[in-house]
């Protein structure tokens, strides 16, 4: 049973030594796949240890009914551990505090804006028919006039347009209408007069499209489009990323399948607006429009993302996969912990174990001679069945998780201390190696069960109560209390029965 628990120890904590002796040339040879295969049985490393960062998301609930906010917070926990999952961050750590904040860390995560981006993003989706260019020219036209007639617009923009003022905006690109960036809020100014609404349709609402370069100038296309969606994110079941679509084989898309019961509503829109444009929009904001060719009955559609990095199609493929978020949510605190912080992290906690190792490995060489011998080996195979344990639970190990190893570490001897002394005292009252020997540990075995039991309830009751930090060392110290009581009952005992039942020494160096 011994051996074959080394040999398991052994093979996990193998996975973690192979991780950490890789250098950064044969990791970019090796195969992705197999990397991430290694990185899920080696033992990960907490933020304070590897880098990474930590955000408090608060979650608006200013738009949602009484009804709707009692577990709006709830729902958004679940929403945003499901794209962390998706986002591959190994241990992460996400909790609820209070009734409207999210505190999440993120181990070994070093590109905030994408991971802020996949977190924060409300990820709406809807899909709204737009309007033809004809009518949407004509509206155009009639907030010109308008913007002319209005004493306000003409005295602010009269030096820089003497007519059209509205119209002088927007230009044409393909099949779009397209308004220069910096333009952007003079539209938005133009668009909400209150003269517009007496012949803006009360259905229809201008939404903008993603941000695109034509000769170095930053443009946005507008379109009108339905208030009402034809669909919503609700009806996708799935998201993937695609490459091609049928104006570009290169260009990136997502790829989404819909539920079985949104197949027939599907198939009822596309059908019924053959040649129309069908906007889908994700947080108000029109990612594509691409036009209706033909009645779609399998239930799927695409996002034609343009020439965008592939990583972008991935982190919308995963927050559309996720669901959307109950609410919005914003960063009210954010920290990031680098990695060279962490590494001087390690190496403190490393050079902390060692030291502590060795001085109680030397005391109990010179204190207790060859049995102080057995019990280095026995402290030896502790340490190794911590971190395997450890790294097989896929347990995070942080600045706190190695001050509990380092307590498990004089624990792991304490055990020891007691048999020894214990045999001492049987051998100097006159029995035999053999009878000392097992009336040591028999007599030392009920106080060392009630010292472990104690310490391991109060670890338990770390852990139930604790956040973060606390938590992890009351794991490290939980899984070290365990592995020592093995050790010390277990594997040193073995030794001893192995070095006297064959040869019966006459003493006992102890």
């Amino acid at each position: 049973m011994v051996i074959l628990a080394i040999g398991l120890a052994g093979w996990q904590f193998s996975y973690t030594v192979r991780v950490g002796t890789l250098t950064p040339e044969q990791k970019a040879r090796m195969d992705p796949e197999e990397i991430k295969q290694l990185n899920k049985r080696a033992l990960h490393l907490g933020l304070d240890l590897q880098g990474g960062m930590h955000l408090v998301l608060e979650v608006d609930k200013s738009r949602l009914t009484p009804e709707e906010a009692k577990d709006a917070t709830d729902r958004a926990l679940e929403v945003l551990r499901n794209r962390i999952d998706e986002f591959g961050v190994f241990e992460p750590t996400i909790q609820k505090q209070g009734n409207d904040r999210i505190a999440i860390q993120l181990p070994g995560v070093m590109d905030r804006d994408r991971a802020k981006d996949i977190i924060g993003k409300t990820a709406q989706l809807e899909f709204k028919l737009v309007e033809d260019l004809l009518k949407t020219q004509r509206l155009f036209e009639s907030i010109d006039r308008v913007a002319m007639d209005a004493e306000s617009v003409l005295v602010e923009d009269t030096l820089d347009y003497t007519a059209r003022p509205f119209l002088s905006l927007i230009q044409r690109h393909r099949s779009d209408f397209v308004v220069e960036k910096r333009n952007q809020s003079r539209f938005e100014r133009y668009a909400s007069l209150p003269e517009v609404s007496d012949f803006m349709p009360e259905e229809q609402e201008f939404l903008w499209g993603r941000e695109f370069e034509i000769e170095g100038r930053e443009y946005r296309s507008v379109y009108l489009v339905r208030k009402d969606a034809e669909l919503t994110g609700a009806a996708i079941v799935d998201a993937d990323v695609g490459i091609g679509t049928s104006d570009n084989p290169n260009e990136v898309r997502v790829d989404l399948t819909m539920t079985r019961q949104a197949r027939a509503q599907w198939a009822a829109v596309t059908g019924g607006n053959i040649g129309r444009r069908l906007a889908i929009v994700l947080d108000r904001v029109v990612w594509s429009a691409p036009v209706v060719r033909e009645r779609i009955a399998s239930g799927s559609s695409q996002i034609e993302m343009g020439m965008s990095p592939i990583e972008e199609a991935r982190d919308l493929a995963i927050v559309l996969r996720a669901g959307a978020l109950p609410a919005p949510v914003r960063v009210v605190e954010e920290r990031s912990v680098g990695p060279t912080l962490g590494s001087d992290s390690i190496r403190s906690g490393i050079r902390s174990i060692i030291i502590g190792g060795l001085v109680v490995m030397v005391f109990m060489l010179f204190y207790y001679s060859v049995s102080g011998f057995v019990a280095d080996f026995a402290l030896v195979l502790n340490l190794l069945f911590v971190l395997a344990i450890l790294s097989g639970f896929r347990a995070s190990l942080s600045l706190p998780g190695m001050a509990g190893i380092v307590l498990t570490i004089g624990m792991a001897v304490d055990a020891n201390v007691l048999i020894f002394e214990r045999i001492r005292e049987e051998l100097l009252s006159g029995k035999t190696i053999r009878a000392a020997i097992d009336t040591g540990y028999s007599r030392a075995f009920r106080t060392i069960l009630d010292a472990n039991l104690t310490t391991l309830l109060a670890a338990l009751i770390l852990w139930w109560f604790g956040r973060g930090p606390v938590r992890g060392f009351a794991v490290t110290l939980s899984v070290g209390i365990v592995c020592s009581f093995f050790t010390a009952i277990v594997v040193t005992r073995l030794i001893f029965d192995m070095a006297t039942l064959k040869r019966q020494p006459k003493k006992l160096l102890i």
